[in-house]
């Protein structure tokens, strides 16, 4: 009985994996989230029902590893989460972040006891859901098929969706899957590697998502420097050499690099951080009024023009932003977003589950699978450190869950 609800396990986790980055409905209104949210929702509703099944028929539960890391700390911060939800601005809005928490972490949970027991096949997963979504983000950019339709009010490129939800959502989710096959390449298998990893990376590219490009490069780098520091330093003197050249040589990066010294020099800061300064300053203005516990989970949006206006006072060259009438659902930066609706709590379960991840890298690596984790860990978390930066995985249905499913083998394949 116990191998049969590991086997049901394993394959709701697959089956979620693959699925999940896939999910879609024909509203014009929300075409991808809602779908991934509940799709979500309902692989943790499928997993606690075959748990409690095989529970009920008599199987010994799974020793609870209060110890592990990978348990106390995602345990950890779901409790902190519910907390903050309890005394959150808006209990409503909070309610909804905390499934979606609640959610993640029994997948999660879910993933590392699959992954201690099965090998490749929970690596595979996500990247077969890659390729399809690779194939339409191509055919999309290149204007040979767009599946919902084109809006004409609205710049092509934001179009290009794939089934992921939006281009820079489709760059994270290509960067991490990416960073993935590279790993697998340097350490089990080359040609399986190569080929995926080129294939992804070709969405990567396709996506045209700046912020992914960045990550990934500082992933592999880290990678490198993981394996080799005197390829490291080797490969950090190329890259320097490159981007001068290319600053010297091409003339809209050029231009970008004038531009970005003329705003820094002017106060033209909504300009330097790509229109998303408000946001900043608003998350911001959140954390310091509350600082021990926040807005509450997702309540950001819900304070965001409050905060606007006082941002706008404090820098009144925002009041002429294009987008002022947005109101930003997301801060575009999680560790801000962290502060403000978790205030000082969340941000440090945040940077915590990072360095964690990060550390897996230095333990030793005797098996292939160790060896593995050794390669992906700490550039994963530098990856997903490096998109909090601009973007916002954490509220990603998508891209969380593969960073999810990624930490959680690297976990599951530590020992």
């Amino acid at each position: 009985m116990e191998k049969s609800r590991d086997v049901a396990i394993l394959s709701i986790v697959l089956l979620g994996a693959i699925i999940l980055p896939l999910a879609f409905r024909i509203d014009p209104t929300d075409l991808f989230r809602l779908a991934k949210i509940v799709t979500l929702r309902a692989e943790a509703i499928l997993l606690v029902f075959v748990a409690g099944t095989a529970l009920i028929l008599g199987t010994r539960p799974p020793r609870v590893p209060w110890r592990d890391p990978a348990f106390a700390l995602p345990a950890a911060t779901l409790f902190i989460i519910t907390v903050l939800t309890l005394m959150s601005t808006n209990r409503t809005l909070s309610a909804a972040a905390w499934w979606s928490a609640v959610a993640s972490a029994i997948v999660f949970f879910a993933t590392v006891a699959a992954a201690r027991k099965f090998d490749t096949v929970l690596l595979a997963a996500p990247l077969i859901a890659a390729v399809p979504n690779v194939v339409l983000i191509i055919l999309e950019e290149s204007r040979v098929w767009m599946p919902f339709g084109e809006e004409k009010s609205i710049a092509h490129h934001l179009q290009c969706d794939a089934l992921i939800g939006n281009p820079n959502e489709a760059g994270c989710y290509f960067a991490a899957a990416a960073l993935a096959c590279v790993a697998y390449a340097v350490t089990r298998s080359r040609t399986a590697g190569v080929i995926s990893g080129l294939v992804v990376i070709a969405g990567l590219i396709a996506s045209q998502t700046l912020t992914a490009l960045v990550a990934f490069a500082a992933g592999v780098f880290c990678m490198v420097a993981v394996m080799s520091w005197r390829n490291a330093l080797r490969t950090a003197v190329a890259a320097a050499a490159v981007a001068l050249l290319l600053v010297l040589f091409v003339s809209p990066l050029r231009q970008r690099v004038t531009h970005v010294r003329t705003w820094i020099a002017q106060g033209e800061y909504n300009q330097l951080f790509t229109e998303r300064f408000t946001s900043f300053v608003a998350a911001w203005s959140m954390f310091r009024s509350h600082p021990l516990n926040g807005v509450g989970p997702g309540a950001f949006s819900w304070h965001y023009y409050d905060a606007k206006i006082a941002a706008e006072e404090q820098f009144p060259s925002l009041r002429h932003a294009w987008n002022r009438g947005v109101n930003f659902g997301e801060v575009h930066n999680d560790y801000l977003q962290s502060l403000a609706e978790g205030g000082l709590p969340g941000g440090l379960c945040f940077v915590a589950l990072l360095g964690f991840l990060g550390s897996l890298s230095f333990r030793r690596a005797e098996t292939p699978r160790q060896r593995f984790v050794r390669a992906l860990a700490l550039p994963l978390a530098v990856l997903w450190g490096v998109l909090s930066l601009a973007q916002f995985p954490l509220e990603s249905t998508v891209v969380r869950t593969l960073l999810l499913h990624l930490t959680a083998i690297c976990a599951g394949w530590r020992e």
